[in-house]
């Protein structure tokens, strides 16, 4: 059975990347709230181990999850991570969060997006 909770530290990790980086203005200049959780659950997609996912909250469940989008990490995928490692997993969650005027949605992996994952940390970064 999948547990998540919220995590502050991811929280925070957040907040300071939100604040931070250039490629996360959309997300500095708007009023969306995210929340970032952990997870017991353990997923794969195919053969490739999933560390985290984005996802956008539906309106049908906004009176439950006071968010428009959550970051769940996925704990057991991550033993071992360092703290930068997990840096770059919540940098990585974060580009997904996609926001064109009043619209919100999930960006899916194209390459000019996330270039600056490759470009900055390699694509091996989450090797342990």
């Amino acid at each position: 059975m999948d547990s998540r909770r919220i995590n502050d530290h991811y929280q925070c990790i957040a907040s300071e990347l939100i604040s931070e980086r250039p490629e996360l203005e959309a997300i500095r200049d708007s009023d969306v709230q995210i929340i970032c959780l952990s997870s017991t659950h353990s997923p794969k997609k195919g053969d490739k181990t999933v560390y985290g996912q984005c996802e956008k909250i539906s309106e049908k469940y906004k009176w439950g999850i006071p968010c428009d989008f959550t970051i769940t990490v996925f704990e057991p995928n991550i033993l071992g991570f360092s703290e930068e490692q997990i840096r770059i997993l919540l940098f990585h969650e974060l580009l997904h969060v996609g926001i064109e005027k009043d619209r919100l949605f999930i960006k899916g992996h194209d390459l000019e997006d996330f270039k600056v994952i490759i470009d900055e940390f390699g694509t091996s970064w989450a090797d342990v």
